[in-house]
């Protein structure tokens, strides 16, 4: 059972989604509650790294499952909680896809924590939803731009 679940449907193919997923260090830009996000290795099963977060607590994962193109899945320790979080996309059309982001919180003393983590995880995870849905467009439309014809457009943070 997950604790929190986050949807949202993106005008890109999966393609475009999935570098931006497996592209860590740039996890910051659609990601606004992390500050440094790096893996030391590759995106694949077993590769483990670290995100700092804003308000600079550093936060340990792994990535425990990749399937290209699709989903994968990551576990952090924060404090004294377990977090599983799982990233999946479904191709809706050629170029719509749902992006679905969940979160697990478990461990000795989550109890403690549950309520109040819930609440901040939707708040961060839909925020970091919209972000990427935004980033993901934009890198869809300068694919589809004819080159030259490139419109001024900025990514706006939520």
């Amino acid at each position: 059972m997950n604790d929190v679940t986050v949807k949202v449907i993106v005008r890109s193919p999966p393609p475009v989604i999935w570098k931006i997923w497996s592209n860590f260090p740039e996890s910051p830009l659609w990601d606004t509650d992390v500050r440094h996000c790096e893996l030391n290795g590759p995106f694949q099963p077993g590769t483990q790294g670290k995100c700092v977060l804003n308000n600079g607590l550093k936060m340990a994962l792994k990535l425990e499952s990749v399937l290209p193109q699709e989903s994968y899945r990551n576990s952090a320790k924060l404090l004294w909680m377990n977090l599983e979080f799982d990233h999946r996309m479904r191709r809706l059309s050629p170029n719509e896809t749902q992006v679905i982001h969940s979160a697990k919180i478990s461990g000795p003393l989550s109890f403690l924590y549950r309520g109040l983590m819930r609440k901040a995880l939707t708040v961060a995870m839909t925020s970091a939803l919209n972000n990427l849905k935004a980033l993901a467009e934009l890198r869809a439309d300068a694919i589809c731009t004819p080159r030259g014809d490139h419109a001024e457009t900025h990514l706006h943070l939520v």
